[in-house]
């Protein structure tokens, strides 16, 4: 078949034909008869030819008429072919691109909730809620109150029961208005509402319309009736940054959404049309006019009773205030503990799974889990009223003034601080990431972020605790305080080092007295003693500290960086406090941890702690350690005396750098391990003091007020610690000749040898008085006799 362009008689026409020579034969046919005609003519006059010549004229164009008729038809059925194939692959297309629509994953994009337990009931309340741009929780269909079902269904699509996903009666009336008229109307089903909710395809197009449709049947083929309204609910913008009836009704009436009466179910559903213009707090008026009318169809399609319906009409709507919406209403900051929930669960997430970051945050916001915490909501209350540091007259914060040796000028402001509190067994229960008031979330928490140096603070955990568990340390045991490097121009010191805060050497002196005063020189040659590489393995290995430098031109594998804290990097608040919890539980380190549990959405758990203890120090040479921190918070001229508070047991350690750029206080009671940083962020260094030191000071304010009513208690024991006498001279165990004698507590299997400066009678464990002469107590004693 094919179309062909032709001229007969000096008229040029389109025809239509099975074969090109048939119509050349016809053509000159007409040629022909054209000719004969003419012959027969001639003879007849000039008006009969004329006559005859119109005609035929007329006649030619009649055909060429019909044939032009006929073959504008063929090209109509075969263009309307063509459209028909085109339209065909089109809606193929979209009908392949409708199998992306899933409903579960709908629920991906939910709000998260973080609980934290209520110690009076031992139960989990809500503490606040995690999101994205929008708030939602979702709520199961059998959790939904059904008169909120009927109201959605009477108001938006009351259809929606009978339909295949399409009104086409409503279909049909609003094209025709869009085409007439101009505008949108409203003729999309419940299933067409809920896939604009799940696309975000929202604006108006012929092309997206009938994608909506095509999706809309094919996903009522797919899904319930139920399962389409539980998504759609759980899925309409309701203001407020608020998404779904379950956040909503928290938002509006501060109550679960399964608790709504029927005339609050109808106040949702009317917000949904116009959110800005119809929602509760500032429109309930627009929301009155759209509700009753809801109420009025739910009554006249026998969804609700006269009765029902005139209970609901006089009901007044009660909408909880807006500053106790839940919280919802408005962004409210998180609190440094939270902010540090999140990251820990994004990355527990990360190392789990293998997530991005990005994609482990997507799931954290907007993935509706709920995050059970560790806080203390009271001890984290009190952190962050004390550290917003509003209140002159009662802040914790002693007045200090600094000066900036970059510009060498005085600083107004006051240093900022950090603070960690946890049990001794890795649990988190406060956390101020920062002083002054918070101003957003998930800032800088100089707690958990913040990398600093530690001064002294170190020496328990770099020098003394490792030295005492491989039993080159006791209590007494006697150092030489006195420069460990004499001053000498030919080397790197050219003066003594290290120096002491103090300002002088005092020769020899035991360790307690070098930890109670936090003495440089006796920390380096215990150090030394240990080696720097052992000391740095253990506080990497052993401890998990993950900011200092084990190579390089600048490390932390040498003296002055693990004996007097002078690290290339510096440490953070948490990896401190984390590891000096085994001086309060026997010598354990536990990796601390802010939650104990998250659920998904659907209730699956899909990350849970299970702490595991790892062994770092004996639980004999940890009960040591302990009682010689106790000595920097009681003892004679200890660093940390300000630090106590009534009669609770306290031990700790101060830490402090060179110009006061950093101060610290290590702390621990029998209950909490706590850790305070006070310093300025630019380095200006606290030079004029209008108190004492401040962060023992610190420290002890928060411990004071969170251990109220707490029952006085002593920190473990192991039954392998004796207290014993022993010579301030020699440091061995004291004779009857010595002159001065002190307490201290030894390990049984480190006791020292009994005092041969002075000889004489010393007692036994037993109690019984034996001769100096009648050998010690050591550790190779111990091993003869077995």
């Amino acid at each position: 078949m094919a179309f062909h362009l032709s001229s007969c008689g000096g008229i040029p026409f389109l025809f239509f034909g099975f074969a090109g020579k048939a119509t050349r034969r016809d053509c000159k046919m007409g040629n022909a008869r054209k000719n004969i005609s003419t012959d027969r003519n001639a003879s007849n006059g000039r008006d009969a030819k004329a006559t005859k010549s119109v005609g035929k004229i007329l006649k030619e164009l009649g055909s060429v008429f019909f044939r032009t008729l006929a073959t504008m038809f063929f090209v109509m059925v075969i263009t309307g072919c063509i459209v028909a194939c085109v339209m065909t692959v089109y809606i193929v297309g979209f009908l392949d691109d409708e199998s992306d629509l899933d409903l579960n994953s709908l629920e991906m994009n939910y709000t998260s909730i973080l609980y934290v337990q209520d110690k009076s009931t031992g139960e989990y309340v809500e503490l606040n809620r995690l999101h994205g741009e929008e708030n939602r929780i979702w709520v199961d269909y059998e959790n939904i109150p059904q008169h909120l079902i009927d109201a959605a269904i009477a108001g938006e699509d009351k259809r929606f029961k009978e339909h295949q996903g399409v009104d086409w009666s409503r279909t049909l009336y609003a094209t025709v208005t869009h085409f007439l008229k101009g505008g949108t109307q409203g003729g999309s089903t419940i299933t067409q509402q809920l896939i604009k909710n799940i696309t975000g395809e929202k604006d108006f197009s012929v092309e997206r319309k009938i994608k909506e449709i095509f999706r809309a049947l094919s996903l009522e083929k797919s899904n319930s009736k139920e399962q389409i309204i539980e998504a759609y609910l759980n899925s309409i913008h309701l203001g407020w940054n608020t998404d779904g009836v379950q956040a909503a009704a928290n938002l509006y009436f501060g109550k679960d959404v399964s608790q709504l009466s029927i005339a609050e179910s109808a106040a949702l559903i009317a917000i949904t049309q116009n959110p800005s213009k119809r929602e509760l707090f500032n429109h309930e008026e627009n929301n009155r006019e759209r509700r009753e009318w809801i109420l009025g169809q739910m009554f006249e399609q026998g969804y609700i009773t006269q009765t029902e319906y005139n209970q609901a009409m006089a009901e007044k709507i009660r909408v909880v205030t807006y500053d106790n919406s839940s919280d919802t209403a408005k962004k409210a900051t998180l609190s440094y503990f939270e902010d540090y929930v999140l990251e820990e669960v994004i990355q527990d997430l990360m190392d789990k799974y293998g997530y991005t970051y990005e994609t482990a945050e997507s799931k954290v916001l907007k993935g509706g889990y709920r995050i059970y915490t560790t806080m203390d909501k009271d001890i984290q209350d009190y952190l962050d009223v004390a550290f917003a540091d509003q209140d002159a007259e009662n802040s914790i914060f002693p007045t200090v003034r600094g000066y900036n040796l970059k510009t060498f000028s005085y600083v107004d402001e006051q240093p900022d601080a950090a603070m960690v509190i946890m049990e001794p067994n890795g649990k988190l229960v406060g956390i101020a990431g920062g002083r002054g008031e918070k101003e957003g979330d998930r800032i800088l928490n100089l707690a958990a972020d913040g990398v600093r140096q530690p001064g002294s603070s170190i020496k328990p955990l770099s020098v003394y605790g490792p030295a005492m568990d491989f039993d080159m340390i006791y209590w007494s045991k006697i150092f030489d305080d006195n420069p460990v490097e004499k001053a000498n121009e030919n080397t790197q010191f050219t003066n003594d080092w290290p120096i002491n805060h103090y300002g002088s050497y005092m020769g020899d002196v035991t360790v307690d007295y070098a930890i109670r005063r936090s003495t440089n020189t006796v920390a380096v040659r215990v150090l030394q003693l240990l080696t720097p590489q052992v000391s740095y393995d253990f506080m990497v290995n052993q401890l998990h500290f993950t900011t200092l430098v084990g190579s390089g031109a600048n490390n932390d594998v040498d003296r002055a960086p693990l004996g007097l804290g002078a690290l290339t990097k510096g440490v953070t608040v948490m990896e401190m406090t984390a590891a000096y919890q085994i001086f309060d539980n026997g010598g354990l380190y536990y990796e601390p941890y802010s939650y104990s549990v998250v659920y998904d959405s659907e209730g699956n758990v899909i990350l849970e702690q299970n702490p595991i203890p790892q062994r770092v120090i004996s639980e004999d040479s940890a009960e040591v350690m302990n009682k010689l921190l106790q000595r920097v918070v009681t003892g004679a001229q200890g660093t940390g005396g300000t630090a106590k508070f009534g009669s609770m047991p306290v031990a700790g350690k101060t830490g402090t750098t060179s110009n006061d750029v950093d101060q610290w206080f290590m702390g621990m009671t029998p209950y909490y391990v706590g850790g305070v940083w006070f310093g300025y962020s630019d380095d200006s260094n606290i030079q004029i003091r209008y108190s004492s030191y401040p962060p023992p000071i610190i420290w002890k304010r928060v411990m004071q007020h969170i251990h109220e009513g707490l029952e006085v208690k002593d920190f473990p024991t192991s039954g392998k610690v004796v207290e014993m006498t022993y010579c301030v001279e020699s440091g061995e165990i004291a004779t009857s000749a010595c002159p001065e004698t002190a307490t201290g507590w030894y390990k049984e299997s480190n006791i020292p040898g009994t005092c041969v400066q002075h000889l004489g009678s010393v007692e036994s464990e037993e109690g019984e008085v034996m001769d100096s002469t009648g050998g010690g107590h050591g550790v190779e004693e111990e091993e003869n006799e077995e």
